[in-house]
């Protein structure tokens, strides 16, 4: 069955291209739906902006900052730094029993961190190890 232009209307109002791709996909796909294109498209959309939203609200760390939470890290606890350092370069890898540690320093240095926020400087924070190896 095809899209109806009131739907195909709002789906080409869309801005994200990747997004309308997804949802042209979706509603054109063979698979038997249980539901209407209508609810189809409003549970996308809606997901869309949730996940957009928690994206905005994440903090954008910076270069800085996560200079600054090296030197921090290296400072109280060396041995747990020189050990991150090793894992990330030799292995790629870190252990979860140190990606904890590194969470806990994290809430520490910067006490209002959410979860989230401490899970993006950590993966800016092996960027910047892997940098230093360049």
């Amino acid at each position: 069955m095809p899209i109806s232009a009131e739907l195909q209307a709002k789906i080409d109002a869309l801005e994200d291209e990747d997004f309308k791709a997804r949802i042209l996909h979706l509603l054109t796909s063979p698979a038997k739906k249980d539901v209407s294109d209508e609810e189809i498209f409003a549970s996308s959309v809606a997901s869309y902006m949730r996940a957009k939203e928690q994206q905005d609200r994440l903090r954008n760390w910076s270069d800085e900052e996560v200079v600054a939470f090296a030197r921090y890290f290296n400072e109280k606890k060396p041995d747990s730094y020189v050990e991150f350092l090793r894992q990330e370069r030799e292995f790629n890898e870190i252990e979860s029993k140190l990606a904890w540690s590194f969470h806990i320093l994290a809430k520490q240095w910067m006490p209002d961190l959410d979860e989230s926020d401490t899970t993006g400087l950590f993966r800016k924070f092996r960027r910047y190890v892997r940098s230093l190896s360049n």
